[in-house]
This record gives structure tokens, sequence and C-alpha cells, in this order.
């Protein structure tokens, strides 16, 4: 494990060779606390985990994105990289181009020029990807399955458009934002669509975390107006993310999936510009994965050597 730059050129990724696991990983968002899912990530590709369905919100999305791929940590290099690049994700970035996450540079200069990437690992992966945008006319999560990495990038845009720094995505006639609003952690969308699949859950705040309501709501309302679905969910999301966290509790408890948390509060900030901060709380997703793997492997039916 290392932060060092990932070799753009490597022959193989990392699941050439391995077999995938029929398991649904489900990763939380949180900007730039994606960091820990990075290092969970990492960790199991180290160990030939590759479950064969991914579905990601977010910065989730985004670090499930590298994951299917197979591209060992290049999700945790860019963030620790970039993370005071005000082109990547900053209040200055939305003020000059209306989106805090950079779209422009994100998703077209470091792939493109800066830290170039084959297309090709992620369209000829084994790995099924779901990303989950928030769809603003429904008030409903947006699941869209990625056939290939030009295909999915609007989806994967739209998923990580935070609200009221983001530019809405109209894309296939939908207008789409974050998936964290209408599902932050989904896990109901995994045991609806595949019920007999088993689970393994990535949070990006502690177990004891309580999101508490959105002080923002009043802007909101002014801004979303015409979409008072979407308005409905943001208003309520706090209602809905609490339930969802005591439910994964339940089922972690029970060894009907495995959930993975964070062992302290999460005190890196949205649009984190510590790299040290970054690197640390990378390293906490990482020995936690590694903590885990005994249990993880026993509940998937792995040896754990």
């Amino acid at each position: 494990m290392n932060l060092n730059k990932p070799n753009s050129k490597l022959p193989v990724p990392a699941y050439e060779g391995r077999k995938v696991t029929p398991v649904d990983l489900v990763l939380e968002g949180g900007a730039m606390r994606g960091q820990f899912t990075a290092g969970v990530c990492d960790a199991f590709m180290e160990h030939g985990l590759f479950c064969d369905r991914v579905i990601g919100v977010s910065a989730g999305a985004l670090c499930g994105w590298y994951y299917a791929a197979g591209y060992h940590g290049q999700a945790a290099y860019l963030n620790v990289k970039y993370c005071q690049d005000w082109r990547y994700l900053s209040l200055k970035s939305y003020a000059l181009t209306g989106n805090a996450c950079g779209r422009t540079f994100m998703f077209g200069e470091i792939p493109e020029r800066l830290e170039p990437i084959s297309s090709d690992l992620f369209d000829r992966s084994p790995v099924t990807f779901i990303s989950v945008a928030s769809d603003l006319e429904t008030g409903e999560a947006d699941y869209h399955e990625h056939r290939s990495t030009s295909e999915g990038r609007p989806y994967l845009i739209a998923s990580s458009s935070i609200p009221l720094v983001s530019q809405i995505v109209e894309v296939d006639g939908k207008k789409l934002l974050d998936g964290g609003t209408c599902d932050s952690v989904p896990i109901l969308y995994s045991a609806l669509t595949r019920p007999e699949a088993k689970r393994i859950v990535v949070c990006t705040h502690d177990r004891s975390y309580v999101r508490e309501p959105d002080k923002l709501h009043t802007l909101e309302r002014q801004v979303y107006k015409d979409f008072p679905y979407y308005l409905e969910r943001l208003e309520y999301r706090h209602i809905e993310y609490n339930r969802t966290y005591r439910a994964l509790a339940r089922l972690d408890e029970r060894g009907e999936a495995v959930v993975i948390w964070p062992e302290k509060p999460v005190t890196v900030s949205n649009m984190e510009k510590d790299p040290d901060a970054l690197v640390n709380l990378y390293l906490q997703g990482y020995e936690t994965a590694l903590r885990l793997w005994p249990r993880i492997a026993a509940y998937l039916g792995f040896d754990a050597a």
C-alpha cells in the first residue's frame, strides 16, 4: 500500500486473473471523506476481493469506478495531489465555473492529460458498476448501470454534483444532482434488486453519527422551487439518513451484512485542503479493512490468509 503515483501504463488491471465474488459492495458518499472508502477499496484489491456489483454514491461512486477499473491507489492519489488546487474541489471553483467539483478539470483534464488512464480498464471489467444520482423532477434516486466509460461519465458527474454548489446535469431527459439526497447508502436498492446477495457496506461517518436537520433549507427552497418532490427529500433527508444508519447497525449485528465504519468521528471536511489529513483518513480506511478482513473472509467463505 502506498500513495505514490499509480502506474497508468500497467499492463493489466488489478482484477486481471482474479475471480469476481458474488457480493454487493455499497459505497456511501461524503466528498473528501471518500478517502476512507478509497483505503477500504485498495485493501480489498490487494486481497483479491472484487465484488461483482458495486453501487456507489457521489464520492463513493468515484471510488467505486476506480475499484471496478482495477486501478489501485488512483482515487486516493488524486485527492491528495489536487486537494489544494482550486480547480479540483473548492468554493472558488463554484464561483468561477458554477460547480464546486470542477467538472472540466476532474473529469476531463486530469484523466485525459495530467493523469491519463485507459478507459479500457473500466470497459472490460467483470465488475458491474452502478452510480446513484438524485432526480430533481421525481424526487427519487436514479440508479444507472454504466455500460462504458464514455456512456457513464455524465452519470458519474451527476452523482458527485453537490446541491447548491453545482449545476444541474441534464442527461437522457433527466435533471440530476448528487445521489446523497435521495439515497445516501443504497442498501435497500441492493436488497430489492438482488435479495439473495451478500452485502458489504462502506460508510464515511462513524457508527454513532447522527445527521442534523439541514440548516440551508430556506435557500434550497428558493433555488429548487420548481422541484417540490426534490425539496421534500432535502427537507427530510436527515430522518431517512439516521434510519438507514440504524438499520445498517442491525444488519451488521445480525451478520446479514458487513458494515465498515470509521472507528472514530471523521474530522476531514467536505473540501479538505490538508494532504496529511487525507492520507491519515485513507490509512484509517485501509487499516480498518485489514482489521476486519478475517470477519469479511468468513462472511464470504474465503480463506483469510
